[in-house]
């Protein structure tokens, strides 16, 4: 055991030796003074590091040392040499001249009448103040150790105080940054604003032209159109007596007139439901007569397609009669354009404290792709493009329902056909 320790002395010399040691300044005109310091020093270590001395032996000597090297923390400082006061003049240059505040000053003296504490204490910044006669080694270690903790914790609090600047010039530099990238962001945001009120005016203006130029279209054409619909008529009225071959051209003519009627219609009332300018008026209205109708007309306007009608008891709705018979004569259309040849079906029935009116054909059908977008304004699906349509008519039917409370479901299958299934509300008990 007695042969250990000396081992275990040696490490902790070494690490000791790892670390720098601390420095201080020796200020002092008494070589006697500088040599036992050092021998003194030589067996002082602190937080494991040792000391260093560093020699000085005049105040002027001192101030040329830290004008170079102001990071040293302790200086033991005598205050007679070059005169009577140079080490207290020394205390006034470091601390209002060279500005090192950091440093901490011991005074030793061996003549304490020259200096008297009190006065020295009060009116200099030293740290401490000793007579050479009662500096002991252990209280010089003492004085040293206390010395460099303060000076240990200036040191750490100025350099957390350079992070926090460096931060703070960081984070400045970063708000700058970001402040110019906002701005950029709001110039940018104001360009867009203007841009989207200029389409919108644009818009807008687009949008009154389209709404005159449908209402001249109505009007315009509504009476040509009929005036060729009675010309067919009374033309089918003689081709009956003189020549039948013509009667299928004749209703060719007609059902084309219906058609472009029924498309005028369709714009005219999508383009107000879109616009918010349409207002429903609901009443108890019976849908079978506008069925019966919607079946007539669709018949001879298709030469004679088969349409199939089943109704049940209930028919009354609560629904405008301008808005509904859209409804139905755009269900109707659709069915019959997108199935050639083969019948469609139309049935009213009670259902759900309602009535639900469906309208069923067994044509080309609607792909799974296209479903979810086909009450879309405009939008026709991918296997229709050979068939003329303007992609309205589903976007009013369920804008229609809509307005009305109720609901509108479509189920497809290409190739093998479609069923629109539109629920209505049944008028109020107290009507």
């Amino acid at each position: 055991m007695a042969a250990s320790a000396p081992l275990k002395l040696r490490e902790r010399k070494g690490a000791a030796a790892a670390l720098p040691p601390w420095r201080v300044l020796v200020v002092d005109d008494d070589e006697q003074v500088h040599a036992m310091t050092g021998v003194l020093l030589r067996d002082f270590s602190f937080e494991g590091r040792g000391f260093s001395m560093v020699s000085a032996h005049s105040a002027a000597e001192a101030t040329a040392i830290l004008q170079t090297d102001p990071n040293i923390p302790v200086v033991l400082l005598d205050v007679v040499m070059e005169t009577p006061d140079s080490g207290l003049r020394l205390v006034r240059h470091l601390r209002d001249d060279l500005k090192n505040h950091d440093i901490r000053i011991i005074l030793r003296t061996g003549q304490p009448g020259e200096a008297p504490e009190r006065d020295v204490v009060v009116g200099y910044d030293v740290n401490d103040y000793k007579a050479k006669s009662e500096l002991t080694a252990q209280k010089l270690f003492t004085a040293l150790v206390g010395a460099l903790r303060a000076w240990r914790d200036i040191d750490t609090i100025n350099r957390l105080n350079r992070q926090l600047l460096q931060s703070n010039e960081q984070l400045e530099m970063k708000v700058a940054e970001r402040t110019a990238e906002l701005v950029e962001s709001h110039d940018a945001l104001i360009r867009a604003k203007e841009r989207a009120e200029v389409a919108l005016e644009r818009e807008t203006s687009a949008k009154g032209q389209l709404r005159q130029f449908l209402s001249m279209v109505s009007h315009e054409f509504r009476t040509p159109l009929a005036i060729i619909d009675s010309a067919a008529q009374m033309l089918m009225m003689r081709a009956t007596k003189v020549d039948s071959g013509m009667l299928t051209r004749l209703e060719t003519i007609r059902g084309a007139v219906s058609r472009l009627i029924d498309l005028i219609g369709t714009c005219l009332a999508d383009e107000q439901l879109e616009t918010g300018r349409m207002i429903v008026q609901e009443q108890a209205l019976d849908l079978a007569p506008i069925l019966r109708a919607a079946v007539a007309h669709h018949q001879a306007a298709s030469g004679g397609r088969q349409i199939e009608l089943e109704m049940g008891r209930t028919t009354q709705v609560w629904g405008d009669s301008n808005l509904l018979p859209l409804v139905v004569n755009n269900l109707l259309s659709n069915a019959l354009k997108y199935s050639k040849d083969t019948p469609v079906s139309v049935r009213l029935r009670a259902s759900h404290g309602g009535v639900t009116l469906s309208v069923r054909d067994h044509g080309i059908g609607i792909p799974a792709t296209d479903q979810d977008r086909i009450f879309e304004r405009f939008y026709r699906a991918g296997n229709a493009h050979k068939l003329s349509g303007s992609g309205i008519g589903l976007h009013m039917v369920k804008q229609i329902v809509d307005l009305h409370g109720g609901s509108i479901a479509l189920e497809s299958t290409e190739n093998q056909g479609t069923l629109v299934t539109v629920h209505l509300r049944t008028p109020p008990r107290d009507r």
